[in-house]
């Protein structure tokens, strides 16, 4: 690859290289502007203009510039008015300059033949405003493509869009860093594979590695099909520094090729994970992952860093390793260990495959790192949603327990904290602690007694169950809120508040609990003076300089408690807060409580606002894969929607709502959610919004 450039090694080229400065112009590499001001900047750009006269060169050093200027992340404000006064974007692109800034962009190579030789040139494309409609390419763009190249790239975007979540109210756009010369510069169908991985790398906002070029044809079905001229292309590629090429596995290599780098694809899924894999520090990882599935031990050192669509591509060879290890003791501890800090982590993705391929039987000889692999996977279904999961895990760890508790009681008391939390996804709510949780936690506050007489604040244990048993006492109401108290204190002396910094994150998290229990009780003050120290602020007013670092658990908190208070200012903040959930929305649970709780807060603020949110948040809810406990929120956005629906427009979508919510209700606690059962649909969603905070308390709130 070129080294970065600025204006001034262009400036040089163009006074003393035209040869390459035509190579430089071609290839948008570098920052042109980097260490300059603006009054620096244009003397040498009038300089290079002085030197050039050809008019095809001059438009494509200032759309090289453009491209530059796309790509560069951390362009100085200047460069914006000086490119409007100089090259006028518009001119090259046909879109508003400021629609242009406001998207993605990336850089695409393609490897082009012709003429028995290949070569490489580079792409731009952006994922920009606007409607949604076939990939963009300017008018002067598509003169220097054939039909079957331009057919190419909207068959590649279709894919993209197919295979992802398809973007709304944004489109893609892909030009070369080349000019209409009255030639057909680019050919055929081979682009396909690199502008696929070009668009997908847009919509999946994932950088994809500078050092890797592809080659191949793509069908309907995302299957990489052959291409021709494959070996210029590989020199071409490797003339040009790359270190990765992926091409079609049906593609035919001669003999002699030295095997590093060239990577065979058969699926565009598999090219995609592949360049997933070799972006960034992880280019290795492509090379080291093969040798991984030859050796379990060092599968399990690697494992928390290798992709999920990779593992699922070996998944035979992963099926085996895993079946050697299940069956070999200290390689299971080590598994097993691995595998609890990965899902602690919410490295959820990649332990989920990692689960849904390990073998069924537990040693039964091991109950230890058996039942920290049911914990491990109880974490797991309970994070996911996966209700039926996670009551299969609950009750494969039950037979390990008896055991574990003679052996090591946190690992039992760990299990059983799982299990409390399973049972509040199932709408299960008690004051008291299960047994037998009640009995070890007996016995850990006397241990914890002892420990405090030598000096040691601290039981992450403890500290962990009591954080637990914080939400199950404000899950049971306003009633019980001096219990929540209680506990809340106690959780946080026993993770070490304010004595061990390293453990600040877990008694922080105690204050969202409270700060929410206080909100149902009605303890304003309590509540805010919660949520300034979940988001390290002396006082509320401090909140807005610190937005764009907020985490979705704090701005769900935020929005919280917006819609249970009379802030003065509240317009404001809600303004605030709905341009922050619109910006960062992701289509995950807690995001469906924030936009609830952001369109319940518009009925008294700004009520033409409301219907929007919680349609919002009634979209999020329905999302099958996020399983019956949100599922069954979508009650929440309905009961406050209806009276602000056209009724008719409200009862044409009523009857699929209710099939999908009763259906979440009979996998979650019949008792809790009975009064769907004895009444008609309507009058249930009455029902929720007169006792709202009843049906779904505290953290579901």
């Amino acid at each position: 690859m070129n080294p970065a450039r600025t204006i001034a090694d262009l400036c040089f080229a163009a006074q003393n290289a035209p040869g390459h400065f035509r190579a430089m112009v071609s290839d948008p590499a570098g920052v042109p502007w980097r260490g300059m001001g603006p009054d620096d900047f244009k003397p040498v750009f009038r300089n290079i203009l002085s030197h050039i006269d050809d008019p095809v060169l001059l438009d494509s050093f200032n759309l090289s510039l453009l491209a530059q200027y796309l790509l560069d992340s951390s362009k100085p404000a200047w460069v914006k008015d000086f490119l409007a006064e100089n090259i006028h974007p518009e001119a090259f692109l046909n879109f508003n300059f400021n629609d242009l800034l406001q998207g993605d962009w990336v850089k695409v190579p393609l490897l082009v033949s012709g003429g028995g030789t290949a070569r490489v040139s580079w792409f731009i494309s952006g994922l920009i405003p606007g409607k949604t409609g076939p990939v963009y390419i300017p008018e002067w763009a598509g003169q220097t493509m054939d039909t079957a190249f331009i057919e190419t790239a909207r068959a590649a975007e279709r894919l993209v869009r197919r295979t992802g979540t398809d973007p709304e109210n944004e489109r893609f756009v892909l030009f070369p860093v080349a000019l209409a010369n009255g030639n057909i510069q680019f050919k055929g169908t081979s682009g396909a594979l690199s502008i696929g991985i070009g668009l997908q790398s847009l919509l999946k906002r994932l950088p994809v590695s500078m050092d890797l070029i592809a080659t191949g044809c793509l069908n309907d079905s995302g299957d990489v099909l052959p291409v021709g001229m494959l070996e210029q292309k590989i020199e071409a590629a490797m003339g040009c520094r790359f270190k990765c090429l992926l091409f079609p596995a049906d593609s035919r290599l001669m003999a002699g090729h030295d095997a590093k780098g060239l990577v065979p694809v058969s699926g565009f899924a598999e090219s995609w994970t592949v360049a997933c894999l070799y972006s960034g520090r992880q280019d290795n990882l492509l090379f080291i992952f093969p040798r991984a599935l030859q050796d379990a031990a060092s599968f399990i050192d690697k494992m928390d860093s290798l992709p999920a669509d990779w593992i699922i591509h070996e998944r035979a060879a992963v099926q085996a390793l895993l079946g050697r290890i299940f069956n070999h003791p200290d390689l299971f501890i080590r598994f097993v260990r691995k595998f609890a800090l990965m899902v602690e982590e919410f490295q959820i993705e990649r332990a989920a495959v990692l689960a849904r391929f390990s073998p069924k039987r537990l040693p039964p000889s091991m109950p230890m790192a058996s039942l920290i692999w049911c914990t491990a996977n109880l974490g797991l279904s309970n994070h996911s949603g996966k209700i039926r999961q996670a009551g299969e895990w609950e009750d494969k760890g039950k037979g390990f327990l008896d055991q574990v508790i003679k052996l090591d009681i946190n690992l039992a008391a760990n299990f059983l904290n799982h299990a409390l939390v399973a049972a509040h996804n199932r709408y299960e709510f008690s004051p008291q602690a299960p047994e037998p949780l009640a009995r070890l936690l007996e016995f850990m506050e006397s241990r914890y007694a002892i420990q405090q007489g030598f000096g040691c604040q601290t039981d992450l244990s403890l500290g962990r169950i009591y954080g637990t048993l914080v939400q199950n006492a404000a899950f049971c109401g306003p009633d019980v809120i001096l219990e929540t108290e209680q506990l809340s204190l106690k959780a946080r002396q026993a993770l070490g508040e304010p004595l061990s910094p390293e453990l600040k994150a877990q008694w922080v998290r105690q204050y969202d609990y409270l700060g929410t229990a206080r909100l149902n009780a009605g303890d304003m003050a309590g509540a805010a003076a919660c949520l300034e120290t979940c988001l390290g602020v002396r006082n509320l007013d401090g909140i807005q300089d610190k937005m764009d670092g907020l985490t979705p658990w704090q701005i769900s908190m935020l929005c919280r408690f917006l819609a249970k208070s009379n802030l003065p200012d509240g317009e404001r903040w809600h303004h605030l807060l709905v341009s922050l959930a619109v910006e960062q929305f992701d289509a995950r649970h807690p995001w469906q409580l924030i936009f609830f709780n952001l369109g319940r807060a518009a009925i008294k603020m700004k009520p033409n606002t409301a219907r929007e949110l919680l349609e919002k948040s009634l979209g999020i809810c329905l999302e099958p894969s996020l399983g019956p406990a949100v599922e069954i929120m979508a009650l929440k956005p309905l009961a406050f929607l209806e009276p602000l629906v056209p009724a008719q427009e409200f009862l044409s979508g009523l009857s699929q709502w209710e099939e999908q919510i009763r259906q979440a209700a009979s996998r979650l606690n019949p008792a809790h959610f009975s009064f769907l059962s004895d009444r008609p649909f309507p009058k249930a969603l009455a029902y929720v919004r007169e006792n709202h905070d009843r049906v779904f308390p505290f953290t579901y709130g």
